[in-house]
């Protein structure tokens, strides 16, 4: 299993393409010639948001000023995320206008932030254990 540490790095370092790709055929097309208008309009590239890394300014005005303001700041985003996910599968199970599968996504992204967050837990537990048994 991936360490989520690891992943959210690997994310934050994506560079997406900056221009369009081509869907030029360079071989050989279907019989009867190049393909259609109509069908080259449909395979125009889709734009890709952007993954922006979350970023924390340490001692900055208005930013995070140390670890627990930063840490408080990820617990309340990852409670907030949990009761809208809840809120989307209440409203599905309801009957409501709420799609499934945006219950399905909000889910399962509560559920990545919080496997993250306690495994950040986890590693500053380590690292604490770790100062703890240094000799002096």
């Amino acid at each position: 299993m991936i360490n989520p540490l690891d992943a959210l790095s690997a994310l934050t370092q994506v560079q997406l393409p900056t221009s369009g790709v081509n869907f030029q055929p360079t071989g050989p097309t279907v019989p009867g010639g190049a393909i259609s208008e109509a069908f080259q309009s449909k395979l125009q590239p889709m734009e890709i948001p952007q993954i922006a890394a979350p970023s924390v300014s340490i001692g900055s005005v208005g930013g995070a000023t140390n670890w627990g303001h930063m840490v408080q700041q990820m617990v309340m985003d990852v409670n907030a995320k949990q009761q809208t996910a809840a809120q989307k599968v209440s409203d599905v199970l309801q009957g409501g206008p709420t799609p499934v599968h945006e219950a399905m996504v909000a889910s399962e992204e509560a559920s990545l932030s919080f496997e993250f967050l306690s495994e950040m837990r986890n590693k500053v537990v380590e690292a604490y254990q770790q100062v703890m048994q240094m000799q002096v």
